[in-house]
């Protein structure tokens, strides 16, 4: 695990200040490697267990036992040491010539022993480093082509990281990551949205930072029925805290307790844990984005690949700002995704990203939806985009009347027109908007 985190953030120094790589996804990626190779680890104590077999059943063997020990296995010691290791001739011609009971013939005995049992643990320790640099070097993220094969590396880039488990899906996906980068429109509204407006700062959830796992809770168990296997201590078995305070025992318990093999007790009842958040997150004291994307068919072909570009640069927005992104789709009729976290809600991205844009325009129900949300507990100070044409009916006077008071609450709204003819009534309304080419 040290070889494995000590390597691997070298490796990976210029993705992590870049923030293409998370600290908590190489974690992640180190320990799941390890997991992994823990099972060959056990190799460590079957390569050279024959000879240590053979070294513990004649070291206490007397003299003359131990010189037809010598003379049997002569040749096996010429295979495995050198006579600058290990001269078996000579010590087999030494103690012929010593008298059996001699002092010194036995101190020449111990010589031999001492200098086997040090050739053997230089031998079983040096294999043992050898092949943990053979496991580290395995590590994919240590690999110095590192990166998707279809297109190189991945410097600066958080999508291609995040499709290095998905390959099929690079080359559906990095044209709108290459598109958001080009524009020039998308990039003014993607600052735009990322910086602190109104000076709010932001804030920290209060156990932000910990991790669920690390925290101890009560055990809820009230029924024992049996023992089980697992990583709960809360219920171990007496004998496994033997292991935990036994300094020689320790490294067995750690390895267990990862391979959740912890020997506890089982009950009938179990606490439920499901409403606990795996990880606290900073907060942001900036509303989240609503993104109103028109799905027509006359936003089809160039303007629906700078459109989904757009989805796709705000919604990485989402870890440098800590603040969800709700997509509402519109054509005829709606659909909406909800991303709160780029790498978890990706592959749902992924699928919006590969609809066609098609049918008739309705902004109404986007309209509604959105008004909907900005309504609702933590999302009422969101930024809206809106992405269209705007080739369509203006408003009426209640969608107005709804959209001054959003304002009027902190909401900011902001436009990528598409339209040659756009309904400035909605332009009207947003803070800033930008023509797209």
């Amino acid at each position: 695990m040290e070889q494995l985190r000590e390597r691997s953030r070298a490796r990976m120094e210029e993705y992590l200040q870049g923030r293409t790589v998370l600290e908590s996804e190489l974690e992640e990626c180190v320990w799941d490697y390890y997991r992994k190779t823990v099972p060959s680890l056990q190799e460590f104590y079957s390569r050279y267990t024959p000879e240590w077999e053979v070294f513990y059943a004649n070291e206490t063997l007397s003299s003359a036992d131990f010189l037809t020990f010598l003379q049997r296995m002569e040749t096996a010691f010429r295979k495995r040491y050198t006579l600058a290791e290990l001269d078996v001739s000579y010590y087999i011609s030494r103690l012929s010539q010593l008298p059996e009971r001699s002092e010194e013939r036995a101190a020449l005995q111990e010589l031999f022993l001492d200098k086997w049992h040090h050739l053997l643990s230089v031998k079983e320790y040096d294999y043992q480093y050898q092949h943990l640099f053979r496991l580290c070097g395995g590590f994919a993220l240590l690999d110095k082509s590192f990166g998707l094969k279809t297109e190189g590396n991945l410097r600066g880039s958080r999508v291609k990281w995040l499709l290095r488990n998905h390959p099929e899906l690079y080359q559906k996906v990095v044209p709108y990551e290459k598109a958001m980068e080009q524009n020039r429109q998308i990039r003014e509204l993607v600052r735009c949205l990322g910086k602190n407006v109104g000076g709010r700062k932001e804030s920290f959830d209060s156990l932000s930072g910990l991790r669920a796992d690390s925290l101890i809770h009560h055990a809820a168990q009230s029924d024992v029925e049996g023992v089980t296997l697992g990583d709960d201590l809360n219920s171990l078995l007496p004998v496994e805290y033997c292991y935990l305070t036994d300094e020689g025992l320790y490294p067995v318990f750690m390895q267990r307790y990862v391979e959740k093999r912890l020997q506890q007790f089982d009950s009938y009842s179990r606490e439920d844990r499901s409403d606990r958040s795996p990880e606290k997150k900073k907060v942001s004291a900036q509303g989240p984005y609503i993104i109103c994307v028109d799905t027509s068919g006359s936003m089809r072909e160039g303007r629906e690949r700078l459109a989904k570009s757009a989805v796709l640069a705000i919604a990485r927005l989402t870890e440098a700002t800590s603040r969800k992104c709700y997509v509402i789709n519109f054509s005829e009729d709606i659909q909406t995704l909800l991303v709160r976290d780029l790498k978890t809600d990706f592959p749902v991205l992924v699928d919006f990203l590969q609809r066609r844009f098609d049918g008739g325009t309705d902004v109404r129900p986007a309209f509604a939806e959105a008004l909907m949300m900005l309504r609702t507990h933590g999302w009422h100070r969101a930024d809206v985009v809106l992405i269209s044409d705007f080739e369509m009916p203006p408003p009426d006077d209640a969608l107005l009347a709804d959209i001054h008071r959003a304002r009027l609450r902190g909401t900011s709204f902001y436009a990528l027109v598409f339209g040659t003819h756009p309904e400035t009534d909605y332009l009207h309304e947003c803070e800033k908007y930008w023509e797209m080419y």
